[in-house]
C-alpha cells in the first residue's frame, strides 16, 4: 500500500465551491473551482439550488483529483468546510431537495426575529452564544415549515431532513445509488456548524428543546446528529457510487468545519487571543477563546471553534460582517461601474483620501457589533466633486472600517490590545485594502503565502485526525508569511477617519420608510 501523503478538502462556500488536494508540506497541489449560482426571488431573499451545490462538489472533486495525477491510495482522508448558516431541506427517502437552500444572507424572517419576546432573547444568547438574527438557521426552518406544503407532516413522519450545507454534502457523498434504490448516507454535522443554527446549546452540547419549540415545533429527529469536528469514523466514507471517480477506493471523511472556523484553524490560530479576519462575501473576524466559553456579549458572538471530542471543545469570539466582497460585486454587476475588482482598486488608488465620502454596505442590515436588521446601505458625503473613484474607494474602505469595528469590540470585551491580525480571503490580495486595514486598526496585518486558508483548515484537521500530521504545533509551523503591513498614519488621523465612519453608520441605522 502506498504511503499516505495527501488529504482532500472540499469547501462549499457562498460564492463558489472549491476542491483541493493538499500535501504533507501544507501546499495545495491541485485545485478546482465552480461558481455557485444565487437567486433573489424577492427583496431581501437569497437562495441557491442545493443540486447545483452538490454537482459543483462532484465536478470540482473529480477535477482536483484527476489533475494532480496521484495514486488515490496515497490520500489519507478528506475534510469538508462550508458556508455555515445556509439551510437545506431534503427528502430522506428520495434524496431530493424540498426547497431551495435559504442562504445566510437571506432576511425574509427579520420580522419574526423582531417579534421574539425579550425573555427568549436572553435564553437564546445564553444557550447558543448568538444574538437573535435572521442570519442564523433557526427562523429559516420555521419559515419552511409554514410555507412549504406538506413539509410539517413529512417532518413528523421522519421523511424530512434539515441541515446546513455540510450535512447536505456529507449525506450525498456517503449515499450509495443504483438504478433502483438509494442507500441513505450519514446525516451528521459537527459542533462548529451546529453552533451557528441558533438551536444548539454550546455548553450542554445538545439541541435545545425550548428553542425547537420556539421556532415552529421542530422535530429533533429531523436535525442531524452532532459529532466532533474531527472524527475518524463519524462521517463515513466518500462512496464511489456518489463520487463516481475513485475506482472502488473509498476515502474516509475525517473533518467537518464551518468555513470561518476552518480559516481560523488554517491560519494556525491555536493560542487563545490569536485573531484572523477573512474577507469574502462577508468579512468574519474570529479570535481563539480557548477551552472556556467566552463571557456573554451583546455585540459579538460566542461560538464553537472546533472539537475533537465532547471533552475537548474549543471556542471562539466572532464578529460577523454581512456584506463586504458582495459590495464589490454589486459595483460590477449591479451598478456596472467597473468590470473587475482590479479596476475598483485602481480607481480607489487614484485618490489620496476618500475626501469625506463614506459607504455603509447594509444591504441586509448590519451584523457585528451593531446587529441592526433594519439598517440599509448608504453613501454619504457626496458633492459635485465626487466621481466613480470616490465610490470605489468608499466601498473598499468600508470593509476595513467594519473589520475595525469588530477588532475594537473584541479589545473592549477581552481587555487586551490586538496587535496582529492574520488576514485571508479574496480581499487579502489587495495591497490597498491590507495597508488601509493596518492604518485604521493600528495593528500589524499578516497575510500568509497561501490565502486559501478555509481549504487548508479542514485539510489540516482531517490530516491531523488521520495521522498525516502528529500535532497542532506541526500544523502551525506549516504557516508561511506572504506579506506584512504596518500602520503608517498617526493616531490623530486614524481617529478622525474613524469618527466619520461611525457617523455614517449612525445615519444608516433603523431605516424603516
Amino acid at each position: 500500500m502506498p504511503e499516505k501523503r495527501y488529504v482532500i478538502a472540499i469547501d462549499a462556500g457562498t460564492t463558489g465551491t472549491r476542491s483541493a488536494v493538499v500535501d504533507r508540506d501544507g501546499r495545495i497541489v491541485s485545485f478546482a473551482y465552480r461558481t455557485n449560482k444565487k437567486y433573489f426571488p424577492a427583496p431581501g431573499w437569497v437562495e441557491q439550488d442545493p443540486m447545483d451545490i452538490w454537482q459543483n462538489v462532484r465536478s470540482t472533486l473529480k477535477e482536483a483529483t484527476e489533475n494532480c495525477k496521484i495514486d488515490l491510495r496515497e490520500i489519507a482522508s478528506a475534510g469538508i468546510t462550508n458556508q455555515r448558516e445556509t439551510l437545506v431541506v431534503w427528502d430522506r427517502l428520495t434524496g431530493r431537495p424540498l426547497y431551495n437552500a435559504i442562504v445566510w444572507q437571506d432576511k425574509r424572517t427579520s420580522s419574526r426575529i423582531r417579534a421574539i419576546d425579550e425573555d427568549f432573547v436572553d435564553i437564546i444568547m445564553k444557550s447558543t452564544g448568538l444574538r437573535p438574527d435572521a442570519y442564523f438557521s433557526a427562523s429559516k426552518i420555521q419559515w419552511l415549515l409554514e410555507n412549504v406544503e406538506g413539509l410539517r407532516s413529512r417532518m413528523l413522519n421522519g421523511e424530512a431532513a434539515f441541515g446546513t450545507v455540510d450535512s447536505w454534502i456529507i449525506w450525498n457523498l456517503t449515499s450509495r445509488r443504483d438504478t433502483a434504490t438509494l442507500e441513505k448516507g450519514k446525516f451528521v454535522t459537527d459542533h462548529s456548524n451546529a453552533s451557528r443554527t441558533m438551536l444548539y446549546d454550546i455548553s450542554r452540547l445538545r439541541w435545545n428543546p425550548d428553542l425547537l419549540d420556539l421556532f415552529g415545533g421542530i422535530a429533533e429527529s429531523s436535525l442531524p446528529e452532532v459529532i466532533s469536528s474531527g472524527s475518524m469514523d463519524g462521517y463515513g466514507y466518500i462512496s464511489d457510487n456518489a463520487a463516481t471517480m475513485f475506482g472502488g477506493y473509498e476515502i474516509p471523511i475525517t473533518s467537518d468545519l464551518g468555513d470561518q472556523q476552518s480559516a481560523l484553524f488554517g491560519q494556525g490560530c491555536f493560542e487563545p487571543g490569536d485573531v484572523k479576519a477573512t474577507y469574502g462575501t462577508g468579512t468574519f473576524v474570529l479570535a481563539n477563546a480557548g477551552t472556556e466559553i467566552p463571557k456573554s456579549s451583546r455585540s459579538l458572538l460566542r461560538t464553537i471553534f472546533y472539537s475533537l471530542s465532547d471533552d475537548e471543545m474549543n471556542y471562539a469570539l466572532e464578529g460577523s460582517i454581512l456584506a463586504s466582497g458582495s459590495a464589490l460585486r454589486w459595483l460590477q454587476n449591479g451598478l456596472r461601474l467597473f468590470r473587475s475588482e482590479r479596476e475598483i482598486e485602481e480607481a480607489a488608488t487614484r485618490l489620496k483620501s476618500n475626501e469625506g465620502v463614506y459607504f455603509v454596505p447594509a444591504f441586509s442590515g448590519l451584523g457585528s457589533p451593531y446587529w441592526d436588521q433594519d439598517a440599509r446601505g448608504l453613501f454619504i458625503g457626496l458633492t459635485e466633486r465626487a466621481t466613480s473613484d470616490h465610490i470605489a474607494r468608499s466601498v473598499l474602505e468600508s470593509e476595513v472600517y467594519m473589520t475595525t469595528d469588530v477588532i475594537r469590540a473584541m479589545e473592549e470585551e477581552t481587555g487586551k490590545r490586538i496587535t496582529k491580525i492574520r488576514c485571508d480571503g479574496g480581499g487579502s490580495k489587495s495591497d490597498f485594502l491590507m495597508q488601509f486595514q493596518a492604518d485604521i486598526s493600528g495593528a500589524e496585518v499578516n497575510v500568509p503565502e497561501i490565502t486559501e486558508t478555509t481549504v487548508l483548515g479542514t485539510a489540516y484537521l482531517s490530516g491531523f485526525v488521520s495521522g498525516l500530521w502528529e500535532s497542532r504545533q506541526e500544523i502551525r509551523e506549516l504557516w508561511r508569511l506572504g506579506k506584512i503591513y504596518r500602520p503608517t498614519i498617526s493616531s490623530e488621523e486614524r481617529e478622525l477617519k474613524y469618527m466619520g465612519w461611525k457617523e455614517a453608520v449612525r445615519r444608516s441605522m433603523a431605516w424603516r420608510p
